[in-house]
């Protein structure tokens, strides 16, 4: 089950492989040209020969969108494909404009000798040669067009940054000093300097320089005892620290993230194919583990390109770090010769394609992030570009280098997947993915999803229940974890403490809200997913909402604003966004979304949804509304609860336990039939279900939600003979959880 769901049929309108790839070139072109008309209503002009995108003030931000605008411009004027009725402007006019904003960018720098318009230079910080290197193929892309001022700043800011490099400390960590991406950057632009300027006194001292850097992006524990040697020497000895788990996890930003995974890999995109065209030969340590973290990655996306992110996410959604996927799936088709990353590049290219259809301004993301551009322009204009350059750098790529022709090998990927730190468990089906993270962006959180249904996918309290406090912002905090993995599946169980902070009230402070309980068992019939959770209350508390369950299902523009929920009360449309909150609810004990994914209520309330106001999704850390909401969710709950209300202490707020069912409602109905109920237990605390998967057997799941272990007679609970899926049958751990087959 390696390539099972790259064979989906997603793209069978497309005639072969060859012929895809051929045609990705101008699709990149033709989303990129209208982007131009609406670019260049935030691009000024500050002279004859300088312009900036944005304010292009001296801070990291704005000098990365700036460059970003500047890199689809250069791609376009150098394109002799580029449709000018379609970017307003000439290929002419766009080099102009482009070189124009090169030329403030290197005169900005503080080797440049001139400042940003906020009077501060830029640059000689552990992030700036970012800039510079997301510009590189735009730069190349114009190299006839540079003139003798351009070059030598170029070299001399180029010359600048590495010197800052050489000096710099070189850090690496799990955790703390987590730095795979910059790392890796920093590392190329030490090299990058060394090509420029290959008779510099230093040029020796940056090339060895970049060797270390290069070699502490993607690290993992094992490199501290490598004697394998690196451009030279054991990478031992150039180990400084394990930026990602041997698992490959990476805990970048405090959480399990999946698209720091990918962004490292787009760096060093980026420098492996200029060094292709150049014929020059990179170092050792720019591939070092590279293919091993790709897999990983791979195994992280879905079908059409959008990453299943286990861990969540805390930025907007379908942005930057899935941007930056283009450079890595050319980088995987050239290096290692992964021809499936085609099907992800139309995959992602029909997704931003929908929404920029949306757009008539020609902006992607306009419609959708309309409050956020009102809020911060910066922000939007940063987004807007990550889409632009990378869009730029497969339009560059697909014109320079034959695809097509390149050799195909197959690269597997992981059915299961499991990382210790962050209590991550990931299962791929041909029909499911399921996964439950602890360590993630809203630290629990789960998915049980179709595998050719990326729209469905949302994280922000998925399957954890939600407890929302007074204060602006509600936090959560892990308090215990276990589980383990079997042939087919996971289960897993845990303890978090919900929290509500940043208070209205002078003197307020930080306030306990609850403590919840929740357990997840993946049953092996790539189909089912069962969920318990349990929420009381600590102290007495005004909550503002509550939801049990809380399966989050996206109805945005992705999907058309639309959802079709199918149960015993016949079929009903969901229209998104609504202006005012709404608890649908239906008949019967079961539900299912657009005949794809069905809910079975086993105890505790049956399927309804709660309908909040506007777009719910936020960037993490900003209280709701001061961004403006990114995404829409459908909140699939069987306790809801929403206004404010007093509770007391020790109140239980939800105790309910469902079925997911990836399956159509046919399906679903008839499993609602079969038999999905909750087994009494003596314990107080001891949640135990009878379960009937897609096959027709049985299970049992016992969750322990309590500090002390316990005693477990399965055969007696249900009154027959079965066989557990885990060790220690007999006994169960503080906060653990069992599985028992029939």
């Amino acid at each position: 089950m390696t390539r099972f769901f790259f064979l989906l049929g997603l793209l069978g309108a497309v005639a072969s492989v060859s012929a895809a790839e051929t045609n990705l070139q101008l699709r990149y072109l033709r989303a990129l040209e209208p982007w131009v008309k609406a670019a260049v209503t935030e691009i000024h002009r500050l002279g004859p020969d300088t312009a900036t995108y944005g304010l292009a003030y001296n801070g990291h931000w704005y000098m990365q969108a700036h460059g970003t605008a500047f890199t689809a411009l250069a791609v376009l004027a150098a394109d002799p494909n580029t449709d000018e009725s379609r970017t307003g402007m000439s290929r002419g006019e766009m080099r102009k404009l482009a070189l124009d904003m090169l030329r403030y960018t290197l005169r900005a720098h503080k080797a440049g000798g001139g400042t940003c318009v906020n009077g501060q230079p830029w640059g000689n910080h552990w992030i700036s040669s970012l800039v510079l290197e997301r510009m590189s193929f735009g730069i190349e892309a114009l190299d006839e067009f540079l003139d003798d001022e351009l070059r030598t700043l170029y070299r001399k800011v180029t010359e600048s940054e590495a010197e800052y490099l050489l000096k710099a400390p070189l850090t690496a960590g799990l955790v703390k000093d987590n730095h795979p991406e910059s790392n890796m950057w920093n590392g190329i632009a030490l090299f990058r300097a060394a090509i420029l300027q290959p008779k510099h006194p230093h040029a020796a001292q940056w090339k060895e320089r970049a060797s270390d850097y290069l070699t502490n992006a993607i690290s993992i524990p094992s490199d501290a005892m490598n004697e394998t040697l690196i451009d030279g020497k054991p990478i031992k000895d150039r180990f400084v620290g394990a930026n990602m788990f041997e698992s490959m996890a990476c805990n970048h930003h405090g959480y399990m993230n999946v698209g720091y995974m990918y962004v490292t890999l787009s760096n060093l995109a980026i420098f492996h194919f200029q060094c292709r065209k150049n014929g020059i030969k990179p170092p050792e340590a720019l591939y070092h583990h590279a293919e091993r973290l790709w897999k990983v990655c791979k195994a992280c996306t879905f079908p059409d390109g959008r990453f299943l992110r286990i861990g969540g996410d805390t930025r907007v959604r379908y942005c930057y770090c899935q941007d930056y996927a283009i450079p890595v799936w050319l980088l995987a088709r050239d290096r290692f010769g992964d021809a499936d990353t085609t099907q992800f590049e139309h995959g992602w290219l029909d997704i931003v394609n929908r929404e920029q259809a949306t757009n008539p301004s020609g902006w992607f993301m306009k419609s959708r992030l309309e409050r956020l551009a009102e809020m911060s322009p910066l922000y939007f204009l940063r987004l807007e570009g990550d889409k632009a350059s990378t869009f730029a750098f497969g339009a560059y790529w697909h014109r320079n280098i034959d695809f097509a022709g390149l050799p195909r090998k197959e690269i597997a990927v992981p059915d299961q997947w499991y990382d210790e730190h962050h209590g991550a468990w990931f299962q791929r089906g041909e029909k499911r993915f399921a996964s439950w993270c602890y360590g993630g962006a809203m630290k629990t959180t789960g998915l049980c999803l179709p595998s050719d249904a990326s729209d469905m996918a949302e994280w922000q309290f998925n399957l954890a229940g939600q407890v929302s406090g007074m204060g602006l912002l509600d936090s959560i905090e892990l308090r215990a974890k276990t589980g383990f993995q079997f042939d087919g599946g996971f289960a897993t169980a845990g303890r978090h403490r919900t929290s509500t902070g940043s208070p209205i009230a002078e003197g307020q402070e930080t306030e306990q809200t609850a403590i919840v309980d929740v357990a997840c068992c993946a049953l092996p019939d790539d189909q089912t997913m069962i969920v318990i959770q349990r929420a009381r209350t600590g102290f007495p508390t005004y909550l503002k909402r509550i939801r049990g369950l809380a399966l989050s299902v996206p109805n945005d523009v992705f999907n058309g604003f639309t959802r079709k929920i199918l149960s015993e009360s016949g079929t009903r449309t969901l229209q998104a966004v609504p202006d005012k909150f709404e608890l649908a609810e239906f008949s019967g004990r079961w539900l299912n979304i657009d005949d794809k994914l069905g809910v079975v209520e086993i105890y505790g309330g049956s399927p309804k949804i709660a309908r909040v106001a506007g777009r719910q999704i936020k960037i993490r850390g900003v209280a709701p509304g001061a961004a403006g909401g990114l995404l829409y969710v459908e909140e699939v709950c069987q306790t809801s609860s929403e206004g404010v209300r007093y509770f007391g202490a020790n109140e239980t707020l939800f105790d309910c336990a469902a079925a997911i069912l990836v399956a159509d409602a046919k399906t679903t109905k008839a499993s609602a039939a079969n038999v999905f109920k909750r087994i009494e237990h003596p314990s107080p605390d001891v949640r135990a279900v009878l379960v009937t998967d897609a096959f027709g057997k049985q299970y049992l799941i016992v969750a322990n939600f309590q500090k002390e272990e316990i005693s477990i007679d399965a055969p007696k609970l249900v009154g027959r003979s079965c066989s557990p899926l885990h060790e220690k049958a007999d006994k169960l751990g503080a906060f653990g959880i069992g599985v028992w087959k029939f």
